[in-house]
């Protein structure tokens, strides 16, 4: 095991950013850009210099939310440039697990319509994705487990799966036998699960097909390009002040993450700050997992099509710290063997850190601000790869006149006051 290079905040393991991940997709190749041969150094380097300074909309974030708000930006017919203070896509959505799935389908909350529309939207923007660049995401739906340990785990996932079912829903408690056959990797200490629909994106391929959708779409990514300040004149909004320099747009969107707070002269103030997360990933077991099993309150288990499993996560105030604990590392190999034991002998193959953007209420903070042409879109928490498709569809309606397809109101950047509020305490 090696220190990687990366641009995430703590990481250890083999370096996967230059390296191939899976090979390239023969049907259509990627004009100048592919995930197995243009090194990230490469990427940076062209970034640093901005191919131009005005556009119609800025984008602030090169996460996956603000790489999705700009291509849809650019669907609708603006020119737009990202503006990163790092590399593209290599912050919180580099660190996530990847889960697209709908945990409460009867729910009719705000909150769940926008997992719900997210998870309608992944198989197109997977389709679309691989159109454009011949890239493939690996968004995979072979269904998602909610494991029980205990007696009363087991009756409360039975109860959702009789009342989902009486509403029409494809979801199924399963246990014994049946639970077994599904899962033969899990342990015996799992005595029954809730089987829903859903499954994952491999969010670091995800990012990157993105990233080289825009670029040859002539989208700029503008790395190292920090922003400090909003510009503003008369109530609205002329650009951004950056570490390469001021830019120009009569609309910003700020999509920068757990750094979203960070940037001066947002009105309302953006009240979001940094959750870390310890994650890790072991190499598959002789009996392998089949589908993401994500126990209520974590850990959660995924595994990838390149043979990985990703163990995570802990959820941790600790300001922008970004540490490997032992008690964390601790935590997250204990769970993972609780559920699949077998991984006792699997190898440790990577471990690291990453930031979610975390908001008082622990809700997204979407919408236009005071000055007008400013939105955030931010404050995702765990969920900014599950939920990234309709942020990126929202964010272009409103920009562009048209109507949200959900409700917005508790997403309000408004709702916590002119002055913002508290941020989150605790572990």
């Amino acid at each position: 095991m090696r220190l990687g290079r990366s641009g995430l905040a703590g990481r250890v393991g083999p370096d996967y950013t230059t390296g191939p991940l899976r090979p390239r997709l023969p049907d259509r190749p990627a004009i100048g850009y592919n995930l197995d041969d243009t090194p990230w150094s490469d990427r940076q380097q062209e970034s640093a210099v901005p191919p131009r300074r005005q556009a119609d909309a800025l984008v602030i974030g090169g996460g996956i939310i603000g790489l999705l708000i700009a291509r849809a930006l650019h669907q609708k017919g603006l020119t737009v440039i990202v503006l990163d203070r790092d590399q593209p896509g290599r912050q919180a959505s580099w660190a996530a697990a990847g889960i697209v799935g709908d945990a409460a389908p009867w729910d009719p909350s705000p909150p769940a319509l926008l997992h719900r529309r997210s998870v309608a939207l992944y198989p197109t923007l997977a389709a679309a994705l691989r159109a454009e660049t011949g890239l493939d995401i690996e968004y995979t739906t072979p269904g998602w487990l909610i494991p029980a340990l205990s007696p009363d785990e087991a009756q409360a996932l039975h109860q959702q799966a009789v009342q989902g079912q009486a509403a029409g829903y494809d979801l199924a408690f399963v246990q014994g036998a049946e639970l077994r056959a599904l899962e033969p990797a899990l342990g015996e200490r799992v005595i029954g699960a809730l089987l829903l629909p859903g499954g994952q994106v491999d969010n670091r391929r995800l990012v990157r097909v993105v990233e080289i959708a825009l670029r040859q779409a002539d989208v700029p990514i503008v790395s190292g390009a920090g922003v400090l300040a909003i510009r503003q004149q008369g109530g609205r909004v002329t650009g951004v002040h950056t570490l390469l320099g001021d830019f120009s747009a009569p609309v910003v969107v700020n999509a920068a993450g757990s750094w979203a707070g960070q940037i001066a002269g947002c009105a309302p103030p953006v009240p979001v700050v940094p959750q870390r997360g310890q994650i890790l990933a072991l190499r598959q077991g002789p009996i392998p997992l089949r589908r993401v099993v994500q126990k209520i309150g974590d850990p959660y288990l995924v595994p990838r099509l390149d043979g990985r499993i990703v163990v995570g996560a802990t959820r941790e105030y600790v300001g922008y710290d970004a540490s490997l604990t032992a008690g964390g590392v601790a935590w997250l190999l204990q769970s993972a063997l609780d559920l699949v034991p077998s991984l006792a002998e699997a190898p440790l193959v990577e471990l690291w850190t990453g930031f979610r953007p975390m908001s008082p209420d622990g809700l997204p903070i979407i919408g236009p601000a005071a000055l007008d042409g400013l939105y955030y879109a931010t404050g995702h928490g765990p969920n900014g790869i599950g939920t990234a498709p309709a942020t990126a569809e929202i964010v272009a309606a409103l920009v562009t006149g048209a109507p949200s397809p959900i409700p917005l109101e508790p997403f309000s950047p408004f709702r916590f006051g002119e002055k913002g509020a508290p941020a989150p305490k605790g572990h």
